[in-house]
């Protein structure tokens, strides 16, 4: 269970969180974590479908469990609202990628309600299994930066 990292007495210190309180209503005020309880359809690029300006990453996109998955998601999706304020293109993070085949195998597996209940992760359960399947998954530095050197990505989040 999630709890607090931060006593809300200091919380309530910093100016403009006077106020802010932990919420939890499932687990009796010991964790502050609401989970599980909507994914957001969206396109490869993380923007949600129906909404021409924003953006989901993490659980919303079709529990993508983990703090990997949560930084992976999280950094497409800020990208490409950078992006579309800025009034460029939005980036879809390439299938050659564990990251990119990631994010649309998630996508595509969420659009059929069955599989909403599913839990994606890096380190485990049904993605696992797929990366190693499409020879993705590898530990070797060399061969990701390669990988990613090849698509022509190096530093790609340095760039706007």
């Amino acid at each position: 269970m999630m709890a607090p990292f931060l006593p809300l007495e200091i919380l309530n210190s910093l100016p403009g969180l006077e106020s802010a309180r932990y919420v939890d209503p499932y687990a009796g005020s010991k964790g502050n974590s609401i989970r599980f309880n909507l994914i957001t359809l969206c396109e490869a690029n993380l923007r949600v479908i129906g909404v021409e300006n924003l953006f989901c990453a993490g659980e919303k996109i079709g529990l993508a469990v983990g703090h990997t998955e949560a930084i992976v998601s999280g950094s497409l999706a800020g990208y490409n609202a950078v992006r579309y304020a800025r009034e460029k293109e939005l980036f879809v993070l390439p299938e050659e990628l564990s990251v990119g085949d990631y994010i649309k195998y998630i996508i595509e597996m969420v659009q059929k309600k069955e599989n909403r209940s599913k839990k994606f992760t890096f380190s485990g359960s049904i993605y696992f299994e797929r990366m190693k399947e499409k020879n993705l998954y590898t530990t070797d530095h060399r061969k990701i930066r390669d990988r990613v050197a090849k698509l022509g990505l190096l530093d790609i989040f340095k760039r706007e």
